[in-house]
């Protein structure tokens, strides 16, 4: 696996910033890491509640360093609120949203781009993986060889009870799919939205997200934080930033992100 799966950008602050400005609707924070050493010290905890891996992941699959079967355990975790809003480390919300732009009443909101499934790679396979254990979950008919629906990559909105629904169902077959480290054999995260989307279970999303894959000009990373046009950006570090740009790349985007959110929240000890 490349490196940059495992290299910290120091921004975890600041996403948690952006949601207390930003979603203060929201009282709570859930924080999943491997093991508590992994807590940075500046976090409040009477606010943000830790959950480990062991706590709700089967132990002969641990350690684990991948995130599709991290997500694949999460209907497992207890005491989640009802409605709650599900995000990675590098997601921050730019602009202020309100309950109501993730959930309609009790149902998710959700887009789903449709794309051609000939183009293949291992999480596009990841994701029809878990789109195909989804209908059979909800009893319907899969969908056709080429087509792959992918969720917005922003936070979501989960209902708890529909996601613990779908886990009991595929609870049997799960095993067969985890590993140590990312494979073909996967599923993802997405099986919790597909479920909502062959059950009908779901309502439209509607507000704007940014997707960039932050390399060594990372200066077009810097103008979408000091000028924010979507409600939410993701910044995914996919190995296209080298080494020797690295430290200078956390260290402007920590710069960027102060200036954007200068205030300590009620998330931060």
């Amino acid at each position: 696996m490349d490196e940059s799966r495992f290299r910290p950008f120091g921004t975890l602050k600041y996403t948690f910033r952006s949601v207390a400005k930003n979603l203060p609707f929201v009282d709570r924070i859930v924080l999943i890491v491997s093991t508590r050493s992994q807590v940075p010290d500046w976090i409040n905890l009477d606010k943000v509640k830790i959950v480990t891996h062991d706590e709700f992941i089967p132990g002969k699959f641990l350690p684990t360093f991948n995130s599709s079967t991290i997500e694949t355990y999460m209907w497992k975790i207890k005491g989640l609120s009802e409605l709650f809003l599900y995000g990675n480390d590098d997601f921050f919300v730019l602009k202020p949203l309100t309950e109501d732009d993730f959930f309609l009443e009790s149902l998710p909101r959700l887009d789903f781009e449709i794309s051609d499934y000939k183009v293949r790679n291992m999480f596009r396979t990841c994701c029809r993986n878990g789109m195909d254990m989804a209908a059979d979950a909800a009893g319907m008919a899969r969908s056709g060889g080429r087509v792959l629906l992918k969720p917005q990559h922003c936070i979501k909105g989960i209902n708890d009870r529909q996601m613990k629904e779908v886990g009991c169902k595929i609870a049997d077959r799960i095993g067969d799919t985890v590993s140590p480290l990312r494979h073909w054999d996967n599923i993802t995260g997405y099986v919790y939205h597909y479920y909502a989307y062959y059950t009908g279970k779901y309502a439209t999303f509607n507000k704007t997200y940014t997707y960039i894959r932050i390399d060594n000009d990372y200066e077009k990373v810097l103008r979408l934080i000091a000028n924010p046009e979507t409600d939410m950006l993701c910044i995914n570090d996919a190995g296209d930033l080298d080494s020797g740009h690295y430290e200078a790349a956390c260290n402007a985007l920590t710069e960027c992100f102060e200036r954007l959110f200068p205030e300590r929240s009620i998330y931060e000890g």
